[in-house]
């Protein structure tokens, strides 16, 4: 399909637009895989390089895409507790910059594709930053990839979903949302933060477009106990979670100009002048 910036795009919102290349790693993730490293060596490694990336890679971020990021308060909510993380995905390192810029206190684990920890040393940097990897292919490894998650999460560990399951870059839409994040939640009856990944562009003289991306932090979303089943209960996060999102977005790209086509007549608004504010979004007056 065509988006509304000319942009093709899969039929099918779960389908990955970029083929992963070098998956070649002999590995196997059954019931035998540890997707929580458990070795002190490779513990005590993964926080010296998370320190290292976080000291070039948060600068880097706020230079070459000026990140902002919106909604503070709601991070500060969870402090000390673990919880579920869901973000749009929309930008190839958007993972990671949750994790280093958004957290940059405090370390979080993020669910990705098995081929991207098969990848030759960039799956050796994710698992150090806290990938983990979906073993898609395997019930086995599945169980155990859930079981490992609860204990991370009853450790009071943050884990980041992409619940739209598959990376659009800059796509604007929220699409619909898999149920593994909130399944996650539910079953372990931990809140869910949902993160909102948003952008503006600029043409360049060649043409092309630079883009600035921005993160809006959600208020958490609880379980609600009031639905008697657990699959009502998934359901409700997965809709709430959903619209929340959805509703941030919309507003970010009705109330301004981003910088896209359908947009003219629109005012240019600084992000300075942006507050975001349960879950809502205000302009400030300015003289």
């Amino acid at each position: 399909m065509i988006d509304k910036d000319g942009i093709e795009r899969p039929d099918s919102t779960d389908e990955h637009m970029r083929e992963i290349v070098n998956d070649n790693r002999n590995l196997s993730f059954n019931e035998s895989y540890s997707f929580r490293p458990r070795s002190i060596f490779f513990r005590v490694w993964a926080s010296i390089f998370r320190f290292l990336a976080i000291c070039v890679f948060n600068p880097f971020m706020r230079l070459y895409r000026h990140l902002k990021i919106f909604g503070k308060e709601n991070r500060a909510k969870l402090r000390h507790k673990g919880f579920v993380i869901t973000c749009n995905h929309v930008y190839l390192l958007d993972d990671l910059s949750v994790g280093t810029n958004v957290f940059s206190t405090r370390k979080i684990y993020f669910t990705t594709l098995a081929q991207n920890i098969k990848r030759p040393m960039v799956g050796f940097w994710l698992r150090s930053l806290g990938g983990i990897p979906i073993p898609s292919e395997s019930l086995s490894g599945m169980k155990k990839f859930y079981d490992d998650i609860s204990y991370l999460l009853k450790k009071n560990k943050p884990v980041l979903f992409n619940p739209e399951a598959s990376m659009w870059p800059f796509y604007r839409e929220i699409r619909p949302f898999k149920r593994g994040a909130f399944q996650t939640a539910v079953r372990n009856d931990v809140p869910v933060l949902p993160i909102v990944a948003l952008f503006k562009r600029k043409k360049k003289r060649n043409g092309k477009f630079s883009y600035s991306l921005s993160f809006a932090l959600c208020n958490p979303i609880y379980v609600d106990k009031n639905l008697e089943s657990e699959r009502e209960r998934i359901e409700d996060m997965t809709k709430r979670a959903f619209e929340v999102s959805k509703n941030v977005a919309d507003e970010w790209y009705n109330i301004q100009d981003c910088g896209f086509d359908d947009e003219v007549g629109k005012p240019k608004i600084k992000a300075k002048n942006l507050i975001f504010k349960n879950d809502k979004w205000i302009v400030k007056k300015t003289k």
